[in-house]
């Protein structure tokens, strides 16, 4: 809205002043400066915002966005950080890791995540291991709990008054899961009583 409000401040200022309401700031050329400033800001704000939106971000991706954090980067890229730059506590595993060409090609054929789960083990880099699961625990965003919070409202309103603390806590497992419903399979599990059916 800004940008396009900028875009059109001479036919703005003209359009006021046929109107007989001349908007002086509109004249102003510190005040446009000021406004082209924030136009720009905002602009990126808006941007930072979307990237930082979504389900699922690590704190690396989120703060890549934001900034580079050296601590970050050997959490992310473990096989492209200096050895020299790393702490002291953690050069002689990345030089380990590092020489290991193996483990550079599966760090580079699965995700993040994955990578670390499988192959960077508590017995062979228990610093690293602690240092990745610093980062991978670190919420980035409250999407998750903002989403979450969204659902806790629709499930408990006045209409569902009696709903019951049990019955609420297994609606919003079924909300918040990941996991796709197959109703059709769950219905044919269920052992149908037949005196509700005569």
């Amino acid at each position: 809205m800004l940008i396009h409000f900028y875009e059109l401040r001479d036919e703005v200022k003209q359009f006021m002043e046929i109107k007989g309401t001349p908007v002086k700031e509109l004249s102003d050329t510190k005040w446009l400066c000021d406004l082209a400033f924030m136009v720009d800001i905002t602009k990126y704000l808006s941007e930072l915002n979307v990237k930082l939106q979504g389900h699922n971000q690590l704190l690396s991706s989120l703060l890549s966005n934001v900034q580079g954090q050296q601590e970050l980067n050997i959490f992310t890229t473990p096989f492209n950080v200096e050895s020299v730059d790393v702490p002291d506590n953690l050069q002689h595993e990345i030089i380990q890791l590092q020489s290991d060409d193996e483990l550079k090609a599966r760090c580079n054929n699965l995700s993040l995540l994955e990578f670390y789960r499988r192959y960077v083990s508590a017995d062979d880099f228990p610093i690293l291991r602690r240092h990745a699961l610093k980062y991978a625990s670190v919420f980035g965003t409250t999407y998750c709990c903002e989403q979450f919070l969204s659902k806790l409202t629709l499930a408990k309103c006045r209409l569902r008054s009696r709903l019951t603390d049990a019955n609420l806590k297994n609606l919003l497992r079924v909300a918040s899961s990941t996991i796709p419903l197959n109703i059709t399979r769950l219905a044919k599990e269920k052992q149908l009583q037949p005196s509700h059916w005569r």
